[in-house]
């Protein structure tokens, strides 16, 4: 009887929702409560989906083992000589730096320990930590000598090949560490101790790529205590990365593994939002699938990157203010309420502590509280209860708390590690110095780099970022690793976010409402922001934003005829066909060049 009676409601709001007249803001449903509750087949799907997501996310996604020793000498001059034990064919070098990267190191080579030639002179640097550096030069040599021109650098791991063979060039002897500072971390035996970990061939799985060299480091300096590199954004992205560092030591495994899990749990959160949006099963396990088949969502849930991160927080922050606009104030729904703006307010701070950008956000969820707090005027007007403005002061005080000092303690909290770490004095004084040095930096950011684009150019996907290139491949072959989303997603959502907004505004729908605020809320400060060099991840907040609107557009199709249900199954079908096309450019597998050239770039600004 129950369930005829929810139906009887349902049918009854879709015929006022479907109908031509207009329905007010300030409409609520008392559906709302019993429609989002979850039944075991919500169960079943989400898991469905989360596993689906989390075999993609986890599957190759680096190597569980890397290096975990090195040589850090302390004085120009320290040096060591590695004895082969004969004369071997050497064709390629493979060195694997840490922390620090600054400083030279000359690497000399002979065949009878008394007439040496250079092999190489290497320059460490900041953008090659835990990477692996390949040379090639062909010498026949027993020895080799490694002399430090300037100090400031880690070598975890060196390894010396034969061309075609993978396994290093075994090491029988190292020699001359007597001579070397005593006030030295580690030795030459460090350099050389792990040798199965050394590859023949650099690879996204044994090494870091592309932001990951500051994120990703950053983490590892938490655990160790080390002076954080990387101080440009808020620690707290880089604090929960740590976790999967301290879980699996600094490997490719352990310093993405938190990226992978944050990637995964945001597809339960999705559904959830979207059940609790929509109130039918069918489109929350229909928007959750398509941000399974959503690429950009891939890459960066495979990559220690932040920003799946802080997406998740968004998700969070701004669900939990639709579900507050949605909750009046009757039978107990005021006290209810709290519970969601403390929700939306602690989420709105974990994403402001992970990057700047996300607080843009903050001014989404201050529209939507005052759109709420109208409609509340409006309910308590129509139903004679004017105790609505006590209720509306006492929300206010509790917004100063709930938006304020609580985003504001869980941003300054997120500093502990920070300030652990730090081997200056600083401290909690020094947090607005902090905030201006951080600032500063993104205004001053001027460098041309080739995969940046400019605001315009985000939502039709004009220039992706070219994240890694693999090196050292079969002629013909080619591996890449790109922030590209599914183009029918992007583009078709695109098209759908606006339709919804003309729709939306004449059906004065609530679910547009949030859409379109939040979109606009992260977007618009991008037109006017003074950092001059953007790509195109900082357009990532937004992509669930355009799943969300595909979905009310294909339910407003559905509506209007139950045969208009082919659209849906059409564009989920083309959507799974077009993420199988691009999953290779979204994982690092080796393709065709051929293949990647002519069936993938479909743009000439398709850089990858």
């Amino acid at each position: 009887m129950a369930d005829n009676k929810a139906k009887a409601r349902t049918d009854m709001d879709l015929r006022q929702t479907a109908g031509s007249g207009p329905v007010q803001w300030g409409t609520s449903s008392d559906r709302n409560r019993e429609d989002r509750r979850w039944r075991p087949i919500d169960i079943v799907l989400v898991l469905l989906l989360t596993l689906i997501s989390a075999l993609m996310s986890f599957t190759d996604l680096g190597n569980r083992s890397a290096p975990q020793t090195f040589w850090k000498p302390d004085k120009a001059g320290d040096h060591f000589t590695v004895d082969f034990g004969q004369l071997r064919t050497v064709d390629r070098i493979n060195l694997y730096e840490g922390p620090g990267a600054k400083g030279d190191t000359k690497i000399e080579w002979s065949k009878d320990g008394q007439t040496w030639e250079t092999y190489l002179e290497v320059e460490h640097k900041t953008n090659r930590v835990f990477t692996w550096k390949l040379d090639e030069k062909k010498v026949e040599a027993r020895y080799m000598k490694f002399t430090t021109v300037r100090t400031g650098y880690r070598l975890y791991e060196a390894g010396f090949f034969t061309n075609g063979v993978t396994r290093a060039i075994p090491v029988v002897k190292i020699e001359g560490e007597e001579d070397n500072s005593p006030t030295s971390e580690g030795s030459g035996y460090e350099v050389f101790d792990e040798q199965d970990l050394a590859p023949y061939r650099p690879d996204y799985r044994n090494g870091m790529y592309f932001d990951e060299i500051y994120h990703g480091r950053t983490a590892y300096e938490f655990v160790e205590l080390m002076e954080p590199y990387e101080n440009t954004h808020p620690p707290l992205g880089k604090v929960i990365l740590a976790i999967g560092v301290k879980m699996f030591d600094m490997t490719p495994y352990g310093w993405r593994f938190m990226a992978a899990v944050f990637g995964t749990l945001m597809v339960p959160i999705f559904y959830a939002a979207a059940k609790g949006m929509f109130q039918r099963t069918r489109y929350a396990f229909l928007a959750a699938l398509l941000l399974v088949l959503e690429g950009f969502h891939l890459v960066h849930s495979r990559s220690s990157n932040v920003d799946i991160i802080g997406v998740t927080f968004t998700i969070l922050m701004f669900y939990a203010m639709y579900r507050y606009g949605e909750t009046a104030w009757r039978n107990g729904g005021f006290r209810r309420s709290f519970g969601y703006l403390a929700l939306s307010g602690f989420f709105f701070g974990c994403a402001a502590a992970v990057k700047w950008n996300y607080l843009y956000g903050g001014a989404g969820l201050a529209i939507l509280l005052a759109f709420a707090l109208a409609r509340r005027w409006r309910e308590g007007r129509w139903s004679g209860d004017f105790d609505y403005v006590r209720r509306t002061i006492l929300t206010l005080m509790a917004c100063v708390i709930l938006f304020v000092a609580v985003p504001v303690g869980v941003y300054t909290a997120s500093y502990v590690p920070y300030l652990k770490a730090t081997k200056t004095d600083d401290s909690y004084k020094d947090l607005w110095q902090y905030q201006k040095n951080m600032y500063h930096y993104h205004k001053g950011v001027k460098e041309k780099h080739p995969y940046a684009s400019k605001w315009y150019t985000w939502p039709i996907m004009k220039r992706p970022v070219w994240y890694y290139g693999g090196k050292d491949l079969e002629k013909g072959d080619a591996q890449s690793i790109a922030a590209i989303g599914n183009p029918l997603i992007w583009w078709g959502g695109l098209l759908a976010l606006l339709a919804s907004w003309w729709l939306g505004w004449r059906r004065r729908d609530r679910i547009v409402l949030t859409l379109a605020v939040a979109y606009l809320s992260f977007y618009v400060p991008w037109m006017v922001a003074p950092r001059s060099i953007t790509f195109l991840y900082h357009y990532f907040p937004m992509v669930p934003l355009l799943i969300l609107s595909i979905v009310w557009m294909l339910r407003w199709f559905e509506e209007r005829g139950y045969y208009n249900r082919r659209i849906t199954y059409a564009f989920v079908a083309v959507a799974a066909g077009l993420f199988i096309w691009f999953y290779p450019i979204y994982t690092g597998m080796t393709i065709s060049r051929v293949w990647m050239n002519v069936a993938i770039r479909w743009l000439p600004s398709w850089g990858f």
